[in-house]
This record gives C-alpha cells, structure tokens and sequence, in this order.
C-alpha cells in the first residue's frame, strides 16, 4: 500500500522524464503527484509574480520528498517552488540536466543533486545522500565555502 508521498515538479522541455521518474518513486513505495511549470506560469513569475501555482503547492505539501527536474535553462518557477519547499521542511531531490546549471538555491537546500538518468536516481530516492559530478560519478564530499576571520 502506498502511503508515502512524493512531488515531482518540472518544467516544459522535461516531460519526457517524468514517467521513468515516476516509475521509480512508486518502486520505492511513494504516491506521486506532479507539477509543471508550464510556459504560461513561467512568464507570470518572470514578469514579477513570485507566487508559488496553487497546483505546485498542493503537490508539495504533506509530501515526504520532492523532486525538482532542473533544466539547462534556469526556471524561476521551478527555483520559487524549490524555496517552498524548503519552507514546508521537505527533502528536496535535484535531478538536472546540467550539473553547471544548477540553480544556487539547489546547493544550498538539496539533500542531493543526480543527473537525469544517473543510476544515482535511485539511491537518492531511497534516502541516501547523493551529489555527483559533472561527468555523472559521484562527488564524495561537497566544498562547503567558509569564511576565514581576519
């Protein structure tokens, strides 16, 4: 019985990956619900709205762990879902298409960051911490940047 909860949002450009996605979330045991950030709520948010869509805060809330799908174009929608995220104390899962584009706010809230269709999905949505590199491997340790007193 499915009991688990997971939000799987993403953007145009990314469908495609959603239901392989999906796939995997459910053979972890999690109810999966989507959103997208569609053409129309990406302009409203670039043309300085920065509310969260009613249909991505739904999906969010009460979800054990949500997947953003980063695309290689960063999304503003998909970063104010992110930040709502984060607020209703999810775990939040970055799978991106681009390690170098990802979006500031994915490195500081991310419990981890995979490439799409990295075998390190997988562990990632079994609750294992996962940052992988550029090339898809894992990275070990994340730098985290310290500011030295003078």
């Amino acid at each position: 019985m499915l009991n688990r909860k997971a939000c799987l949002v993403f953007t145009f450009g990314l469908e495609k990956e959603v239901p392989p996605i999906t796939a995997q979330l459910t053979e972890e045991g999690f109810n999966v619900c989507t959103a997208s950030a569609d053409q129309e709520v990406v302009e409203a948010a670039q043309a300085g709205s920065r509310s969260v869509p009613e249909a991505v805060r739904s999906c969010i809330e009460n979800a054990e762990i949500c997947v953003f799908l980063i695309p290689n174009q960063e999304s503003v929608d998909v970063i104010n879902a992110a930040g709502y995220a984060c607020s209703q104390g999810n775990r939040i899962i970055a799978v991106v298409e681009n390690i170098h584009a990802l979006p500031q706010i994915f490195d500081d809230i991310a419990f981890s960051v995979v490439c799409i269709g990295s075998p390190g999905v997988a562990d990632a949505f079994k609750g294992r911490k996962v940052w992988e590199t550029p090339n898809g491997s894992a990275d070990g340790k994340r730098e985290i940047q310290r500011i030295k007193c003078q």
